[in-house]
Protein backbone atom coordinates (compact mmCIF):
# COMPACT_ATOMS: atom_id res chain seq x y z
CA UNK A 1 0.00 0.00 0.00
CA UNK A 2 1.44 3.35 -1.21
CA UNK A 3 2.26 5.66 2.07
CA UNK A 4 -0.43 8.18 0.31
CA UNK A 5 -3.61 5.78 0.72
CA UNK A 6 -2.29 4.95 4.56
CA UNK A 7 -2.35 8.64 5.15
CA UNK A 8 -5.97 8.88 3.46
CA UNK A 9 -7.00 6.03 5.46
CA UNK A 10 -6.66 7.75 8.83
CA UNK A 11 -7.73 11.12 7.56
CA UNK A 12 -11.48 9.13 6.30
CA UNK A 13 -11.68 7.59 9.28
CA UNK A 14 -11.40 10.83 11.86
CA UNK A 15 -13.64 12.90 9.45
CA UNK A 16 -16.16 9.82 9.55
CA UNK A 17 -16.11 9.52 13.32
CA UNK A 18 -16.06 12.99 13.39
CA UNK A 19 -19.65 14.81 13.06
CA UNK A 20 -21.14 12.18 14.88
CA UNK A 21 -18.83 13.24 18.85
CA UNK A 22 -20.40 16.16 20.18
CA UNK A 23 -16.96 17.20 21.98
CA UNK A 24 -15.76 17.35 18.16
CA UNK A 25 -18.25 19.78 17.17
CA UNK A 26 -18.13 21.98 19.73
CA UNK A 27 -14.33 22.48 19.29
CA UNK A 28 -15.08 23.33 15.65
CA UNK A 29 -18.35 25.20 16.34
CA UNK A 30 -19.29 26.47 19.35
CA UNK A 31 -16.05 27.31 21.18
CA UNK A 32 -15.03 29.67 18.03
CA UNK A 33 -18.55 31.18 17.81
CA UNK A 34 -18.63 31.82 21.34
CA UNK A 35 -15.11 33.41 21.54
CA UNK A 36 -16.36 35.75 18.63
CA UNK A 37 -19.84 37.07 20.20
CA UNK A 38 -18.55 37.15 23.53
CA UNK A 39 -15.52 39.43 23.26
CA UNK A 40 -17.12 41.09 19.85
CA UNK A 41 -19.41 42.65 22.17
CA UNK A 42 -17.10 43.79 25.21
CA UNK A 43 -15.07 44.93 22.73
CA UNK A 44 -18.03 47.20 21.31
CA UNK A 45 -18.80 48.18 24.60
CA UNK A 46 -15.13 49.19 25.31
CA UNK A 47 -15.28 50.98 22.13
CA UNK A 48 -18.29 53.20 23.38
CA UNK A 49 -17.10 53.84 27.09
CA UNK A 50 -13.02 54.66 26.87
CA UNK A 51 -13.47 57.61 29.45
CA UNK A 52 -14.46 54.96 32.30
CA UNK A 53 -11.88 52.82 31.96
CA UNK A 54 -11.10 52.54 36.47
CA UNK A 55 -14.98 51.39 36.34
CA UNK A 56 -14.65 48.96 33.16
CA UNK A 57 -12.01 46.88 35.13
CA UNK A 58 -13.70 46.81 38.14
CA UNK A 59 -16.82 45.07 36.13
CA UNK A 60 -15.07 42.93 34.28
CA UNK A 61 -12.75 41.32 37.28
CA UNK A 62 -16.66 41.08 39.11
CA UNK A 63 -18.06 39.60 36.04
CA UNK A 64 -15.32 36.87 36.26
CA UNK A 65 -16.14 36.04 40.22
CA UNK A 66 -19.87 36.48 39.57
CA UNK A 67 -19.69 33.85 36.39
CA UNK A 68 -17.75 31.20 38.21
CA UNK A 69 -20.13 30.80 40.40
CA UNK A 70 -22.95 29.98 37.67
CA UNK A 71 -20.14 27.91 35.80
CA UNK A 72 -18.10 26.01 38.70
CA UNK A 73 -21.93 25.33 40.67
CA UNK A 74 -22.73 23.46 37.37
CA UNK A 75 -19.47 21.80 36.93
CA UNK A 76 -18.79 20.03 40.45
CA UNK A 77 -22.83 19.05 40.68
CA UNK A 78 -21.76 17.24 36.67
CA UNK A 79 -18.21 16.46 37.26
CA UNK A 80 -18.97 14.74 40.94
CA UNK A 81 -21.26 12.08 39.16
CA UNK A 82 -19.43 11.78 36.16
CA UNK A 83 -16.07 11.12 38.55
CA UNK A 84 -18.09 8.05 39.89
CA UNK A 85 -19.11 7.08 36.26
CA UNK A 86 -15.52 6.90 35.38
CA UNK A 87 -14.68 5.17 38.28
CA UNK A 88 -17.35 2.66 37.71
CA UNK A 89 -18.46 2.80 41.00
CA UNK A 90 -22.24 4.82 40.80
CA UNK A 91 -24.06 1.52 40.65
CA UNK A 92 -21.86 0.48 44.06
CA UNK A 93 -23.26 4.06 45.10
CA UNK A 94 -26.88 3.50 44.34
CA UNK A 95 -27.42 -0.22 45.33
CA UNK A 96 -26.53 1.10 49.33
CA UNK A 97 -29.40 2.86 51.49
CA UNK A 98 -28.01 6.40 50.10
CA UNK A 99 -30.80 7.32 47.74
CA UNK A 100 -29.75 9.57 44.57
CA UNK A 101 -31.20 12.57 45.78
CA UNK A 102 -28.74 12.20 49.07
CA UNK A 103 -25.93 11.79 46.82
CA UNK A 104 -26.95 14.90 44.58
CA UNK A 105 -27.22 16.89 48.15
CA UNK A 106 -23.70 15.76 48.45
CA UNK A 107 -22.66 16.93 45.27
CA UNK A 108 -23.95 20.28 46.11
CA UNK A 109 -22.07 20.39 49.28
CA UNK A 110 -19.02 19.50 47.71
CA UNK A 111 -19.33 22.30 44.97
CA UNK A 112 -19.97 24.64 47.50
CA UNK A 113 -17.10 24.04 49.92
CA UNK A 114 -14.85 24.32 46.55
CA UNK A 115 -16.18 27.49 45.14
CA UNK A 116 -15.87 29.62 48.44
CA UNK A 117 -12.23 28.12 47.88
CA UNK A 118 -11.81 29.49 44.86
CA UNK A 119 -14.06 32.70 45.74
CA UNK A 120 -11.36 33.59 48.48
CA UNK A 121 -8.29 32.65 45.93
CA UNK A 122 -9.98 34.71 42.95
CA UNK A 123 -10.63 37.81 45.60
CA UNK A 124 -7.05 37.63 46.75
CA UNK A 125 -5.92 37.51 43.36
CA UNK A 126 -7.92 40.41 42.83
CA UNK A 127 -6.41 42.49 45.53
CA UNK A 128 -2.69 41.66 45.13
CA UNK A 129 -2.62 42.40 41.18
CA UNK A 130 -5.53 44.82 40.24
CA UNK A 131 -6.87 46.41 43.64
CA UNK A 132 -9.97 45.29 43.54
CA UNK A 133 -11.51 44.14 46.89
CA UNK A 134 -15.11 42.70 46.39
CA UNK A 135 -15.78 42.47 49.96
CA UNK A 136 -15.78 45.95 50.36
CA UNK A 137 -19.44 45.95 48.86
CA UNK A 138 -20.43 43.69 51.95
CA UNK A 139 -23.36 41.69 52.38
CA UNK A 140 -25.17 43.49 49.71
CA UNK A 141 -23.59 40.53 46.66
CA UNK A 142 -25.14 37.42 49.04
CA UNK A 143 -28.20 38.09 46.95
CA UNK A 144 -26.92 37.87 43.52
CA UNK A 145 -24.29 35.14 44.76
CA UNK A 146 -27.14 33.04 45.86
CA UNK A 147 -29.17 33.12 42.39
CA UNK A 148 -26.42 32.09 40.46
CA UNK A 149 -25.57 29.21 42.58
CA UNK A 150 -29.33 28.47 41.94
CA UNK A 151 -29.00 29.25 38.14
CA UNK A 152 -25.79 26.19 38.08
CA UNK A 153 -27.74 23.78 40.08
CA UNK A 154 -30.73 24.22 38.05
CA UNK A 155 -28.48 23.48 34.99
CA UNK A 156 -26.45 20.63 36.99
CA UNK A 157 -29.33 18.76 37.34
CA UNK A 158 -30.78 18.85 33.70
CA UNK A 159 -27.23 17.64 32.63
CA UNK A 160 -27.17 15.05 35.28
CA UNK A 161 -30.65 13.73 34.23
CA UNK A 162 -29.43 13.82 30.24
CA UNK A 163 -26.14 12.03 31.33
CA UNK A 164 -27.97 9.14 33.48
CA UNK A 165 -30.32 8.84 30.70
CA UNK A 166 -28.29 8.82 27.47
CA UNK A 167 -25.15 8.25 29.09
CA UNK A 168 -21.22 8.94 28.33
CA UNK A 169 -21.74 10.25 25.00
CA UNK A 170 -23.07 13.56 26.46
CA UNK A 171 -20.68 14.05 29.01
CA UNK A 172 -19.22 16.79 27.29
CA UNK A 173 -22.55 18.59 28.43
CA UNK A 174 -21.13 18.56 32.03
CA UNK A 175 -18.30 21.27 30.65
CA UNK A 176 -20.20 23.46 27.79
CA UNK A 177 -23.92 23.34 28.06
CA UNK A 178 -23.84 25.70 30.55
CA UNK A 179 -22.00 28.41 28.14
CA UNK A 180 -25.23 28.10 26.15
CA UNK A 181 -26.30 30.81 28.18
CA UNK A 182 -23.23 33.13 28.70
CA UNK A 183 -23.59 35.36 25.57
CA UNK A 184 -27.16 36.52 26.66
CA UNK A 185 -26.17 36.53 30.46
CA UNK A 186 -24.48 40.01 29.75
CA UNK A 187 -21.82 38.94 31.62
CA UNK A 188 -18.96 41.93 30.51
CA UNK A 189 -21.34 44.48 28.83
CA UNK A 190 -25.18 45.90 29.50
CA UNK A 191 -28.17 44.33 27.86
CA UNK A 192 -28.38 46.87 25.63
CA UNK A 193 -25.16 45.93 23.56
CA UNK A 194 -26.97 42.96 22.51
CA UNK A 195 -29.60 43.10 19.40
CA UNK A 196 -33.34 42.98 20.16
CA UNK A 197 -33.41 39.09 19.28
CA UNK A 198 -30.80 38.38 22.00
CA UNK A 199 -32.39 40.92 24.63
CA UNK A 200 -35.65 39.02 24.21
CA UNK A 201 -33.78 35.40 25.20
CA UNK A 202 -31.89 37.31 28.11
CA UNK A 203 -34.67 38.45 29.32
CA UNK A 204 -35.57 34.92 30.34
CA UNK A 205 -32.70 34.31 31.98
CA UNK A 206 -31.84 35.39 35.67
CA UNK A 207 -27.94 35.76 35.16
CA UNK A 208 -28.91 38.65 32.59
CA UNK A 209 -30.46 40.72 36.03
CA UNK A 210 -28.05 39.46 38.12
CA UNK A 211 -25.34 40.61 36.26
CA UNK A 212 -27.00 43.96 35.39
CA UNK A 213 -28.09 44.63 39.38
CA UNK A 214 -24.10 43.90 40.03
CA UNK A 215 -22.79 46.62 38.15
CA UNK A 216 -25.07 48.55 39.19
CA UNK A 217 -23.63 47.93 42.49
CA UNK A 218 -19.72 48.00 41.61
CA UNK A 219 -20.72 51.79 40.15
CA UNK A 220 -21.91 52.57 43.56
CA UNK A 221 -25.55 53.02 42.27
CA UNK A 222 -28.51 51.29 44.58
CA UNK A 223 -29.22 48.20 44.55
CA UNK A 224 -31.57 47.00 41.96
CA UNK A 225 -34.33 45.01 43.77
CA UNK A 226 -36.45 44.57 41.07
CA UNK A 227 -33.57 42.28 39.19
CA UNK A 228 -33.64 40.19 42.24
CA UNK A 229 -37.05 39.43 42.54
CA UNK A 230 -37.09 38.84 38.74
CA UNK A 231 -34.03 36.74 39.05
CA UNK A 232 -35.36 34.68 41.81
CA UNK A 233 -38.63 34.24 40.74
CA UNK A 234 -36.95 32.74 37.37
CA UNK A 235 -34.73 30.47 39.29
CA UNK A 236 -37.87 29.47 41.55
CA UNK A 237 -39.36 28.24 38.36
CA UNK A 238 -36.01 26.52 36.68
CA UNK A 239 -34.66 24.96 39.65
CA UNK A 240 -38.21 23.30 39.78
CA UNK A 241 -38.73 22.58 35.96
CA UNK A 242 -34.99 20.96 36.29
CA UNK A 243 -36.03 18.27 39.61
CA UNK A 244 -38.71 17.22 37.84
CA UNK A 245 -36.86 16.68 34.69
CA UNK A 246 -33.86 14.98 36.61
CA UNK A 247 -36.70 12.64 38.25
CA UNK A 248 -38.06 11.74 35.14
CA UNK A 249 -35.28 10.48 33.19
CA UNK A 250 -33.68 8.87 36.87
CA UNK A 251 -37.20 6.67 36.41
CA UNK A 252 -36.80 6.32 32.78
CA UNK A 253 -33.01 5.08 33.16
CA UNK A 254 -34.15 2.75 35.62
CA UNK A 255 -36.93 1.21 33.42
CA UNK A 256 -34.68 1.02 31.02
CA UNK A 257 -31.64 -0.43 32.49
CA UNK A 258 -29.35 2.35 31.65
CA UNK A 259 -27.54 2.70 34.74
CA UNK A 260 -26.02 -1.23 34.72
CA UNK A 261 -24.19 0.53 31.44
CA UNK A 262 -22.11 2.26 33.69
CA UNK A 263 -20.60 -0.52 35.81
Amino acid sequence: MHRSKRIWGIVVRHLFAWPRNLENLAETFWWPTFDLVIWGFTASYLAKNQDQTSQLVAFFIGGVIFWMFVYRSQQEMGGVFLWEVWERNILNILVTPLSIWEFLFSSLIIGLIKICMTTIWLSLIAVLLFSFNITKFGFILIPFFINLLLVGWSAGFVINGLIIRYGQRIQSFAWSMILLIYPFSAVFYPLDSLPSSMQLVASFLPTSYIFEGMRMVLAGERVYVTALILASLLNAVYLACSLWFFKKQFESSLKMGMLVKFS
